[in-house]
């Protein structure tokens, strides 16, 4: 009896996927900084507008000032929104349509009208373009032909001497009621007095005057005395020359 054939099938071998335990990195979480942004600030330097408020005449001139000034200054000017040569033309067009319409006639009239809308239209655009290329230069802004509005406040000015409105006879022996007139950029005023020798005055007395609103009552005077008065106002840059002397007689 023959024995059974052994078993040559070769024995599997176990290829089970192997699980790293590696960590994975984690995902990128850096954010890219937003682009810098520049703003152009505004410009200071204005134009003085209100072309619709100008007559005809005013509005020819204005419009052949300013072609001229930003079509002869193309250093400053390179690319205006408006053809200064086209802004000449027009203003051109516009002197003779106003003489056109001097007639009185309806179809001359309606063409100085639109023409007049055209030139303003024009120079609103061109101010505008001046003032941001001139980049608050007053030389370059003058150049174009338009007039810049003030800017900022005006220096202070050195007050003026004030005066009085009135010296008048108090209630009582005595007295003398004083008001002064309002001087423009005063602060303060100042009131002095003295007996009067003739034309010239003896020593002074002074008092403050913080506010003059009302007429202010000086007592204590001798009756049937001649007095000078003056007043000084006091401003921003210091005080004001002394009023000339106004005299009354104290009773």
């Amino acid at each position: 009896m023959s024995s059974p054939a052994p078993n040559t099938t070769a024995a599997a071998v176990s290829t089970s996927a192997v699980t790293s335990t590696t960590p994975a990195a984690p995902a990128s979480t850096a954010t890219t900084a937003p682009a810098a942004t520049t703003t152009k600030k505004p410009a200071s330097l204005k134009a003085v507008t209100g072309f619709g408020k100008l007559d005809a005449n005013a509005l020819v001139n204005t419009a052949q000032l300013v072609a001229k000034g930003i079509g002869g200054n193309p250093q400053y000017f390179g690319n205006p929104p408006v053809d200064p040569e086209a802004l000449k033309a027009s203003a051109t067009t516009l002197s003779a349509a106003i003489l056109a319409a001097m007639d009185g006639g309806k179809s001359a009239k309606t063409i100085r009208e639109k023409q007049r809308k055209m030139v303003i239209q024009d120079l609103k655009l061109l101010a505008v373009y001046v003032q941001n290329v001139s980049n608050d230069d007053p030389a370059i802004f003058a150049a174009s032909g338009f007039t810049a509005k003030p800017t900022g406040k005006s220096a202070p000015q050195p007050v003026g001497a004030p005066t009085f409105r009135s010296l008048d006879f108090g209630v009582n022996s005595g007295q003398i009621v004083v008001s002064v007139k309002a001087q423009p950029g005063a602060k303060s005023y100042f009131i002095r007095y003295a007996v009067m020798a003739g034309a010239t005055p003896g020593a002074w007395t002074t008092i403050a005057a913080a506010s003059i609103q009302k007429p202010i009552t000086i007592s204590g005077l001798t009756p049937t005395t001649i007095y000078g008065f003056q007043v000084q106002a006091l401003g921003a840059l210091g005080y004001s020359d002394w009023s000339a002397i106004t005299t009354i007689i104290c009773i």
